[in-house]
């Protein structure tokens, strides 16, 4: 009887895998061997949709542990009218799903971008809030037309705000150089030779308590950098750069 008890257990077995599905527990051992399992990352596209039509809150003053800056500020367009929210939110979002498919959890700073917000102290606090190992931020630049490529700012050293994350934001920085590199993409040729700058006005580093760091993706006034920031190939390569760095950063 014992032998004939076994025939439809084994027959399932079959099935399974002539159907393509996955034993009980194959998923969750699946997932914890991603690269990321395990890791809480804070991303941040900065501005927002509604921040132009709602001047006056985010002219609100808030602090930011050096001195008071605006809650929020509308960003900057290409020449044909591009805006530096549209494209941070759609790289950020770039950068949510290749994460996530690596085994990370991702929390944005919001979660759509038409709303106002949020101001520059909760960003701040944000990935500390979210119990995240690092923050990135997401921005453009808006300068001189000749001026191209990106630039990546880590925080300063400020008594009583980055003296903890102040060395391991360096390393983040330099990680997050080197993938943007690595995905093609040039070094700024203004305010910096390195790729590098250093801020020690910003509360989005002042009152994290995590290492961070805010990317200056391109200058969105150059018109070679604004035809990469307005095509889906272009936001592919600042997401894959901003993630091989994030991945050097973690030894993963």
């Amino acid at each position: 009887m014992k032998p004939r008890r076994l025939v439809p257990i084994v027959v399932a077995i079959l099935l399974a895998g002539t159907l393509g599905v996955a034993p009980p527990g194959a998923g969750r051992a699946d997932a914890a061997v991603l690269p990321l399992a395990g890791i809480v990352i804070a991303v941040d596209p900065g501005h927002n949709g509604g921040n132009a039509a709602h001047i006056r809150q985010i002219s609100r003053l808030v602090w930011s542990g050096t001195r008071w800056r605006p809650c929020a500020t509308v960003g900057t367009t290409t020449v044909d009218g591009y805006p530096e929210h549209r494209l941070n939110f759609a790289v950020a979002r770039r950068v949510e799903a290749r994460l996530e498919a690596l085994g990370a959890t991702v929390y944005l700073t919001r979660s759509g971008d038409t709303g106002v917000g949020p101001c520059v102290d909760a960003r701040g606090r944000f990935g500390t809030k979210m119990r995240a190992q690092l923050t990135v931020a997401i921005h453009a630049d808006g300068s001189a037309r000749s001026h191209r490529g990106f630039y990546v700012l880590r925080p300063s050293l400020v008594r009583g705000y980055t003296e903890e994350i102040v060395g391991r934001s360096a390393r983040l920085a330099k990680a997050v150089r080197a993938g943007l590199l690595d995905a093609g993409l040039p070094i700024a040729n203004y305010y910096t030779t390195t790729g590098i700058r250093t801020r020690s006005d910003f509360a989005t580093f002042n009152l994290s308590d995590i290492p961070t760091v805010m990317v200056e993706l391109g200058n969105m006034k150059n018109a070679g950098v604004a035809w990469r920031m307005k095509c889906a190939s272009g936001r592919d390569r600042y997401a894959a750069g901003i993630v091989a760095g994030i991945r050097t950063f973690l030894d993963r």
